[in-house]
């Protein structure tokens, strides 16, 4: 039996072993699915020195290739969802913390490339693992679409994703509660919640994340109240900081509370662009012009009384690439039907709020990945 030395990176916390770990002599320790919940145990096995059989990992490796080949871009972005929601409910007992959120943002950088349309259309209609994680998932696409627009670095968009994805790390079970919650806040929340900037650079800081962009992006990320346009003075403003702002208000908006229903999207991206000083604000302004009006993922409603959903952008912002859904009289086709947008009858209207729209999506078909 040949034996390769295991690494930090290669055990994670909560989160199954994907093959038995050994000792030197290769004695077994661990078995295969073993869930290692102690930051201090992964520490001291390391320490001591823990292996696996190489045929077995090289077999594991295979296995995830074949995966990733079968794989479509639906699949992936509801695993990082689920890596983000780890990662941020474990980070107070997660020793390599900082290390792990720079790889994920690395790999949702990945998948965004991979099918920015895909990506979008997920971000717009994925299904929800909770409202705070999925909502900081959403925040740290959009930011970071928008700041490739502007032309900010490579590194600028990963310190970008980085932040948004833990900016509510200090309220994320408030946050939850707060989506479902139809009566007035307490004075309680209203203070925690003033207060979970600040609290959340604590808590990074705590995690000993070193970078003072992402720390300085997460403790001023409320840069106005409720979207409204940027003071004049933004000389002490983190641009990155903005940016995260504003997507996360533009986002905020499409998704129904319990308080409120959802915002169709072309009417919260018209009411920020107002709100927020229209064309003398470049986050805003970016945010709007990468969506678009009618971004993949949305609900529309088309000239002929059909209801239909965005899958990839068109030749112009007005005629996006549309499947019909239902039909004017309500009836739900049983396949989406492809409808030419640049037809007057199949013209699109107007967009339809998240929410108002009760249909099963077939992803694999919409994007033709279904065989």
């Amino acid at each position: 039996m040949k034996l390769l030395r295991l690494c930090a990176h290669q055990i994670r916390l909560n989160e199954p072993l994907p093959w038995n770990v050994r000792n030197e002599p290769g004695h077994l320790l661990l078995g295969k699915g073993f869930l290692l919940t102690d930051a201090e145990q992964i520490e001291s096995l390391l320490e001591r020195g823990v292996y696996v059989d190489a045929d077995e990992y090289e077999a594991h490796l295979r296995e995830q290739q074949a995966a990733q080949a079968r794989r479509t871009p639906f699949e992936l972005w509801a695993q990082l969802l689920r890596r983000a929601g780890t990662l941020l409910r474990n980070h107070a007992t997660n020793p390599h913390f900082a290390q792990d959120m720079t790889a994920l943002s690395d790999q949702i950088g990945s998948a965004m490339r991979e099918d920015v349309a895909a990506g979008t259309f997920e971000m717009i209609q994925g299904e929800p693992l909770g409202y705070a994680v999925t909502h900081s998932m959403q925040t740290a696409f959009v930011a970071s679409l928008a700041a490739e627009r502007l032309g900010w670095s490579e590194a600028e968009r990963a310190t970008l994703v980085r932040a948004a994805l833990t900016m509510n790390i200090a309220m994320l079970d408030l946050q939850n509660t707060l989506s479902k919650q139809a009566t007035p806040l307490s004075p309680q929340q209203r203070a925690a919640i003033d207060a979970h900037s600040h609290q959340g650079r604590q808590a990074l800081e705590r995690a000993n994340v070193p970078c003072t962009d992402w720390l300085l992006t997460v403790e001023q990320h409320h840069v106005t109240e409720n979207g409204s346009g940027l003071p004049q003075d933004r000389s002490s403003l983190s641009q990155l900081a903005c940016m995260v702002h504003y997507a996360d208000v533009y986002l905020a908006k499409i998704s129904p509370r319990a308080n409120r229903p959802a915002i169709p999207i072309n009417v919260a991206a018209r009411e920020l662009y107002v709100k927020a000083g229209g064309a003398d604000n470049p986050y805003v302004s970016a945010i709007i012009k990468q969506m678009g009006i009618f971004p993949p993922g949305a609900f529309v409603k088309l000239a002929n009384g059909d209801t239909g959903i965005v899958v990839r952008p068109g030749e112009t912002a007005n005629t996006p690439e549309v499947h019909s859904l239902i039909s004017a009289d309500g009836w739900v086709f049983p396949d989406p039907l492809p409808r030419d947008t640049r037809r007057a009858e199949f013209k699109v209207t107007t967009a339809v709020a998240q929410g108002n729209v009760l249909v099963q999506l077939n992803r694999r078909k919409l994007f033709g990945y279904a065989h």
